[in-house]
């Protein structure tokens, strides 16, 4: 998330309880919410608000997306690269990473992992392709 998403979310936030940020908050809260998606904290903000009348903090964001992470990775048994991306053990493991970050986010669901394992499409070209999909959605 950038700088600029993280001010985004916080008027998210403002819109529920009214309270007033500050550039030196919006700071903060980017100091802890910087590694995950702007989706994934308003998808936290919304949920948040839909089961409870408590003030947000970020760890309580923070909580919401790690959990729906893990349910996530939960659901894909073992995560490894196509046979297309399986040319050296460096972009073996650099796959594998972004491949891990992908399904954790959000932004590759299992189906869609599936998909990529038996298309033998590098995971860059096949990221780019879902990412097209998205934009014309």
């Amino acid at each position: 998330m950038r700088l600029t998403e993280t001010g985004a979310l916080l008027a998210l936030i403002s819109a529920y309880d009214n309270r007033n940020f500050n550039e030196e908050t919006t700071a903060a809260w980017y100091d802890l919410l910087s590694p995950y998606t702007l989706a994934e904290a308003k998808h936290a903000v919304k949920k948040h608000y839909s089961e409870t009348r408590d003030w947000l903090m970020p760890a309580d964001v923070l909580r919401i997306i790690k959990t729906e992470r893990r349910t996530r990775l939960a659901k894909v048994e073992t995560i490894v690269p196509s046979r297309a991306d399986m040319t050296d053990t460096a972009a073996e493991l650099a796959t594998t990473k972004a491949l891990s970050k992908a399904i954790a986010s959000g932004q590759l669901t299992p189906e869609q992992y599936g998909d990529y394992l038996r298309s033998d499409t590098p995971w860059s070209t096949y990221r780019r392709g879902i990412l097209a999909l998205k934009g014309a959605a």
